[in-house]
Order: structure tokens, then C-alpha cells, then sequence
């Protein structure tokens, strides 16, 4: 077996990432499940600013919602079959590559949440809780696989 090959093998099996392919997806799945509210939500409180909006808040959001395709991309090349240069990151790269997007959209949540409110959108603010809820529950999941399984 070639070195590109057994990567992807060393890494489904410190992930304990099933084998059969109807698992594979059905975790694909799971995991995904966390980061459809965040893009959905950047894109409702986009398309719902209105006029007055600060700028600097609508470009917050977008850069929260390149966060969360980034946090997809990540699941969907990791948790594939597909080759992927993601799959030859050992433990620790690949904690790194999971971490930077949901620490950084924890804290833009945290940043766009304030502003919301000193804007006068609360429906926004309590959409960006949502989004903050939905980016710890991906990050937990993946972290304890990282953690518990490697």
C-alpha cells in the first residue's frame, strides 16, 4: 500500500470513521446538520438588513457565512471517500484546520450579536445565538472525535 494511500486509512481509523458507505454519509450527515442553520441565517439576516444597516455589520455576516462554508467544506472533504489533501493532516493539523473556523465564527457571533443589538435588530441578534449554538454543537462533535478516538 502506497504512504497516499494509507493516510486516508490511519485517519479513518483515528477517527473511527465507519466503513460502509451508507455510514459514511449518515455521519456526513450529522455533521452537517449543525452548519445548515449558520449558512441559513446569514443569508435570512442579509436578505432581511433593510436600509440603515452599518455596512460593517453586513460584511460581519457575510465573513461569518464564508466561515461556515469553509466548516462545510472541511466536513465533506474529511468525512469522504474521496481523495483529499485533508486526509493526510495527522491529529493535531487536522484539529487546527476544524478549530480556526469555529473559534473565529464563536467570536464574530459574539462581535455581531452586539452590534445587532446597538442597531436595533433584535430578530438578528437572537438568530446570531442560533448560528453561535449551532457552530459549538459541530465543533464539540468533531473535537470529540478528534479527541476521544486519535
Amino acid at each position: 500500500m502506497s504512504t497516499s494511500q494509507a493516510k486516508p486509512e490511519l485517519l479513518r481509523q483515528c477517527l473511527r470513521l465507519p466503513t460502509e458507505p451508507e455510514a459514511m454519509r449518515a455521519l456526513r450527515h450529522d455533521l452537517r446538520t449543525p452548519i445548515n442553520p449558520l449558512l441559513g441565517y446569514c443569508e435570512l439576516i442579509v436578505e432581511e438588513a433593510g436600509e440603515g444597516v452599518p455596512p460593517k455589520f453586513l460584511a460581519g455576516m457575510k465573513d461569518l457565512h464564508v466561515l461556515g462554508t469553509r466548516m462545510l467544506k472541511l466536513t465533506n472533504e474529511v468525512f469522504s471517500d474521496q481523495p483529499s489533501p485533508l486526509h493526510a493532516l495527522d491529529r493535531v493539523e487536522l484539529h487546527r484546520e476544524f478549530c480556526a473556523p469555529a473559534e473565529a465564527a464563536a467570536l464574530l457571533c459574539r462581535q455581531l450579536e452586539q452590534e445587532a443589538l446597538a442597531a436595533s435588530l433584535p430578530i438578528a441578534a437572537k438568530d446570531l445565538q442560533r448560528i453561535s449554538v449551532a457552530t459549538d454543537r459541530w465543533w464539540k462533535r468533531i473535537e470529540r472525535m478528534l479527541v476521544e478516538n486519535c
